[in-house]
């Protein structure tokens, strides 16, 4: 994907303009741009997928600005690492997303965490109930601490937390690819990774 392109719809849209494919295609083709108007919707797609156009339906078309920054909005840890979890499979996420939050909270992981990462109260149940499990319940008297230190979500007052029994080289392993996404959604990594825009068209 052209970079001089790419930058030359981005300017376009500058000074808060919300224009639409046609009215993009027009002004490209009157500066010597001309593409045709299937390779134009890609490109803007394209920039909209990576978050830097927001895409407005205007039935029967559809229109494009510059998403500003406060509009980008962000995810906050739990969704990201939801987003990892719901890529491994069911049978181990409950042990993966306790290890996950564990090692980077370096604190055991409460009930109401687990369900803001999508774990399921049967999932729980499965892997507590498993003699051979991993994952151990800790007790109140420790969690009650823990409870109060937590400000930035709301731990119900008698939650159940959890930790991991052991190390287990496995499960680091399963965890690694959630923790490789974790980074590049929160690092900004411009400028070292390439731009593969291409692959949207």
């Amino acid at each position: 994907m052209s970079d001089a392109l790419c930058d030359t719809i981005l300017g376009l849209l500058e000074g808060g303009k919300q224009l639409s494919i046609s009215h993009i295609t027009r002004d490209l083709k009157e500066m010597d741009m001309e593409e045709h108007r299937l390779v134009i919707t890609g490109y803007l797609r394209a920039l909209r997928d990576v978050g830097k156009l927001a895409e407005i339906e205007v039935p029967p078309s559809k229109t494009y600005k510059l998403l500003e920054e406060s509009e980008k909005g962000e995810k906050d840890i739990y969704s990201l690492l939801q987003d990892s979890l719901n890529k491994i499979e069911s049978k181990e996420r409950f042990n993966v997303a306790v290890f996950l939050v564990t090692n980077l909270f370096e604190r055991p992981i409460f009930k109401e965490e687990l369900k803001l990462l999508g774990i399921t109260e049967n999932q729980i149940k499965t892997s507590l109930s498993n003699p051979s499990g991993i994952v151990k319940q800790v007790p109140d008297s420790e969690a009650k601490g823990l409870r109060k230190s937590i400000n930035k979500i709301s731990i119900p007052k008698s939650d159940p937390a959890y930790n991991l029994d052991g190390g287990n080289e496995e499960l680091a392993l399963e965890a690694f690819p959630a923790l490789v996404e974790i980074s590049r959604a929160t690092v900004d990594l411009h400028g070292l990774v390439p731009t593969r825009l291409d692959s949207y068209l």
